[in-house]
């Protein structure tokens, strides 16, 4: 009931639904009993010294169409206010979900993983809507009508009624057993399900390298496993359900085989009227519908605590504390003594550093140095281990997200786009923009061109990720968007790393013209694109090494020399055609 209750309170003012569908669903069920009566006083009037006559017999048949019309009318009903109440809580709970993860940090999030994530916001939510449409409403109904029926057959004949119960009490022994058996395996078999739904994720996204390296049979080995593996769970639990299956649908369904024998001796002694016989048997056969009906949701309850709790595990990670502060007026951004940690380890140890507004500063160092960690801190993917990062002065913890977003422009290496139009994509930066200002943009960042060579221009859909587009072509769409926002901060990580000779002109182009006048912050390994930098921050294990301008990094820095030397030689390399130059 706790879990049930959790779940209901996302239907939010529609909760009320429950109750109507549940009261509509149980009249249904108990005038699909009531016809049962009228057909043992229709057979009763026949053992009569005077036959019945036919408007009374048609008066029967009557009442017992319009106890099927009024069950199927309120069934509908039932149903539609359960449908309602189904879809209205699972539109509460994606909308939580995806609340939530606009409030957790990036880190959280990666931790979390794509497959549970969108399992969560697809299946385990999309598997609710039986639960809450049907297996509860329709589960509570037919529970309630099986109390009334059996109440009834006591009321008609103890005796006869006890009959009744001990085929269906025979019933409950192999449900039971089914019920713990099923408890046991569940855990197996969601774990199962969990793995093959990652494996297939990976299988599909890893395509590409699965064939660049050769590797196709050994990556389908692991998918198949999974599958086999899912299967077989599978079917282990449903050969062992099947023997406990038959045994209780035919002890519900035949509960005559106990009340016919008992019920002809009973007649023989004269201890029990053939009408009470008939309705008695009537009775009898009829509730077996409302018990198969509610055996068949039985399994259903389980799952509804399973897959909350799934559900409910994402929401109990920590939310980052929002602040309620305005954006800052300046826009120079400053870290001060900040260490920060991915899970225990520290990848940011005390550092101190002052960007100016309006300057152009660069974060360069070999692969882990800290680099990109130190630009999504100011995005505050992640909130700092200890210090603070600052923007005109204020903790980033005191800025209200939306605020501190609109300050920021942000053009990662991943260059994500929509699985929408190029205009569309470019547009995210300004949802208010005319198409003009989107082409006007898009023709700043040296995009234009290509994008006209598409098959539908800026109509033309991208694709999943925009997977019809080159990496570069990607990375000017994204620089078209950030520049589209015309945020005061820029940060470009790896802003060039798809960029071939050809094209890295024409980003630096774009570049140029998205940072005029703006606070600056670029990861860079092409050391050959951050060379006029006001402040070149060399980063070692988390700390600085050094900072300056180029030139005076150059001629202290033996570290800067190295990633400088290896840069030359790459581009040489690139330049001169790979081993012919070697």
């Amino acid at each position: 009931m706790k879990d049930f209750m959790r779940v209901l309170s996302y239907a939010g003012d529609k909760r009320p639904l429950m109750t109507r569908a549940v009261i509509l669903l149980t009249v249904s069920v108990l005038f699909s009993v009531v016809p049962f009566f009228l057909v043992g006083l229709a057979v009763n009037s026949f053992l009569g010294e005077t036959p019945p006559e036919l408007p009374w017999l048609l008066g029967i048949a009557a009442g017992v169409l319009v106890c099927l019309a009024i069950k199927n009318f309120l069934n509908g009903a039932g149903l539609d206010a359960s449908h309602k109440l189904a879809y209205h809580t699972l539109a509460g709970m994606r909308r939580r979900v995806a609340d939530k993860m606009l409030k957790i940090s990036m880190g959280d999030i990666q931790a979390y993983g794509a497959g549970p994530a969108k399992k969560n916001f697809v299946e385990n939510i999309e598997e609710m809507e039986l639960i809450l449409a049907h297996a509860i409403p329709e589960g509570i109904a037919n529970l309630l009508t099986f109390a009334v029926v059996i109440v009834t057959m006591f009321a008609v004949d103890w005796r006869m009624a006890l009959a009744g119960v001990a085929s269906i009490f025979l019933g409950f022994i192999p449900t039971m057993l089914m019920m713990v058996d099923g408890y046991k395996r569940m855990n197996a078999w969601y774990a199962a399900n969990e793995v093959m739904n990652r494996r297939i994720i990976e299988y599909i996204s890893g395509m590409e390298v699965i064939k660049v390296f050769g590797q196709q049979s050994r990556s389908f080995k692991k998918y198949s496993e999974s599958v086999d593996n899912y299967r077989d769970e599978t079917l282990a639990w449903y050969k062992a359900a099947f023997v406990h299956m038959t045994s209780y649908t035919v002890l519900f369904t035949t509960a005559l085989l106990v009340m016919l024998p008992a019920g002809i001796w009973l007649y023989h002694g004269g201890s029990i009227s053939m009408f009470k016989l008939v309705l008695s048997l009537l009775l009898g056969m009829s509730v077996g519908v409302p018990a198969m009906r509610l055996l068949n949701f039985i399994p259903q309850f389980p799952q509804l605590k399973y897959k909350s709790a799934k559900i409910e595990g994402m929401f109990e990670i920590p939310d980052m504390p929002q602040g309620a502060g305005p954006a800052p007026e300046r826009h120079d951004v400053a870290f001060e003594n900040v260490t920060f940690a991915y899970h225990d380890t520290d990848v940011i140890r005390d550092l101190t550093l002052a960007l100016p507004e309006n300057s152009v500063t660069a974060l360069v160092g070999e692969s882990g140095a800290g680099k990109s960690t130190l630009a999504k801190l100011i995005m505050r993917f992640w909130d700092v281990k200890s210090g603070a990062v600052k923007i005109g002065g204020v903790d980033l913890r005191a800025i209200f997200p939306d605020a501190l977003m609109e300050s920021i422009s942000y053009v990662s290496q991943d260059n994500f786009l929509f699985n929408t139009s190029i205009m569309e994509n470019i547009r995210y930066g300004k949802p208010s923009a005319a198409d003009a200002e989107v082409i006007g943009m898009a023709r700043a960042a040296q995009c234009h061109e290509f994008i006209m060579e598409t098959e539908n221009g800026y109509d033309t859909v991208v694709g999943s990720s925009g997977d019809k587009l080159s990496g570069g072509e990607k990375q000017r769409i994204c620089i078209a968007r950030a520049m589209l926002k015309d945020a005061p901060i820029i940060i470009l990580d790896e802003a060039t790393s798809f960029a071939d000779p050809e094209n890295e002109d024409k980003i630096q182009d774009a570049l140029s013209r998205l940072v005029a006048g703006k606070t600056v912050i670029i990861v860079a390994h092409r050391l050959s694109s951050i060379v006029d930098a006001d402040n070149i921050v060399l980063l070692e294990n988390g700390r600085i090494a050094d900072q300056g301008r180029h030139n005076d990094l150059l001629g202290r820095s033996a570290l800067y020399r190295k990633l400088w030397e290896a840069h030359v030689e790459s581009m040489n390399w690139d330049l001169g055609g790979g081993a012919a130059n070697a």
